[in-house]
């Protein structure tokens, strides 16, 4: 399984506990944080923590994507799912090298 699908697969367990009005689309133009954001930030956490839960189950990967790294980038990774796909990718190779 890849990246992108844990990703797809987290903002599907996401809806199934939102109403039917805010639910999430794999999209490029999604904002997940800041002005504009399409979730808000208890939807954030509750994402992070299940795309975390399934990099560990699927991956076998602990990661924390939240960080001090995560924030301190000049280009934030939580501007959208591409920018955090290839973040994730990044902390993965991180520990695997």
């Amino acid at each position: 399984m890849n990246i992108r699908d844990l990703i797809k697969e987290s903002i599907e367990e996401l809806n199934e506990q939102m109403d039917d009005d805010k639910q999430l689309m794999y999209s490029g133009d999604i904002r997940l944080l800041g002005k504009n954001a399409s979730i808000d930030s208890m939807e954030f956490v509750t994402f992070i923590t299940i795309l975390e839960e399934r990099i560990s189950d699927e991956l076998d990967q602990n990661i924390k994507i939240v960080s001090d790294k995560a924030f301190s980038r000049e280009r934030s990774p939580f501007l959208s799912f591409e920018s955090l796909e290839e973040f994730i990718a990044e902390l993965i190779e991180e520990v695997e090298s």
